[in-house]
């Protein structure tokens, strides 16, 4: 789900629902900005090495993702993002 919020003037991008790391890619290339909330809660609690691989698995995903890599190749340099991987991807 991609919603905005409104500060100020400016649109803030919103994605929620049902977030995970492995999302990041197609968001990164459909908005070309890190500048936006990635709501991943479950993607972070849910992740079978625990919550603080959670957190650092969505952000190898987002370097990833900027660096113009695929999540194949991110996954094959980071445990934490592998990890997600096969557990959320489909």
């Amino acid at each position: 789900m991609f919603k905005t919020l409104f500060r100020g003037g400016e649109i803030l991008p919103v994605v929620s629902s049902g977030q995970w790391g492995g999302q990041a890619f197609e968001t990164y290339k459909r908005t070309q900005t890190t500048d936006l909330l990635y709501m991943a809660g479950g993607g972070i609690l849910a992740h079978p090495m625990g919550p603080k691989a959670g957190v650092n698995a969505l952000q190898q995903a987002w370097e990833g993702a900027v660096k113009g890599l695929s999540i194949e190749e991110t996954a094959s340099n980071h445990k934490e993002f592998a990890a997600s991987v096969k557990k959320f991807s489909k």
